[in-house]
């Protein structure tokens, strides 16, 4: 069985600053989850969009209870995303994976950012994620009842984040401008 969630937002800034944020986002204060995220991969693809491949070590937030099987034993899981900004349409994308224990539990997430239709300097904000847990029986059926919501509120808090890191960036900068000004 596969459990799909969706998130929807929208953000009151450009796409170029929901992609900068983006890709500046892990490891922060707000996540304690994420570990370490490095950047693997940068390049520009033949169609002329810029990409970016990241690699992020996250905590194993799985109940004991859930822990059963071996592989499922471990402090943290590897995830990998991959992302590509398209500068002339302003769109970017993001497809996530986890590259752990993919033999017990499929994780992905697709999202998309685009200007807003109804102020292109806004930008909406598409997510679909789904989670597949093969062969674990009656364990397997939990482990997707709690993926579900540990999906649903992920991508609630990672809108929040988001925002939250958007916000400081902001105060950073009108914070500067106004001692600028002031002592000029």
């Amino acid at each position: 069985m596969t459990v799909t969630i969706t998130a929807e937002h929208v953000y009151k800034e450009p796409v170029e600053v929901v992609a900068a944020t983006h890709l500046a986002k892990f490891p922060n204060d707000f996540d304690p989850n994420i570990v370490v995220c490095n950047t693997v991969e940068r390049s520009k693809t033949t169609d002329g969009r810029n990409y970016t491949k990241r690699v992020a070590l996250v905590r194993n937030v799985l109940p004991s209870l859930l822990r059963r099987t071996k592989s499922l034993q471990v402090d943290h899981f590897e995830m990998e995303e991959e992302c590509w900004w398209d500068k002339k349409k302003r769109e970017f994308q993001v497809q996530s994976e986890n590259k752990s224990v993919k033999d017990w539990i499929d994780m992905r997430e697709h999202s998309v950012y685009i200007p807003h239709k109804q102020n292109a300097n806004w930008t909406q904000f598409d997510q679909v994620g789904t989670l597949t847990v093969k062969g674990l029986g009656r364990i397997g059926t939990v482990i997707e009842i709690f993926g579900q919501k540990f999906l649903s509120v992920g991508a609630q808090r990672g809108i929040k984040i988001t925002e939250a890191l958007m916000a400081e960036k902001s105060k950073r900068i009108t914070s500067l401008w106004y001692s600028e000004f002031l002592f000029a």
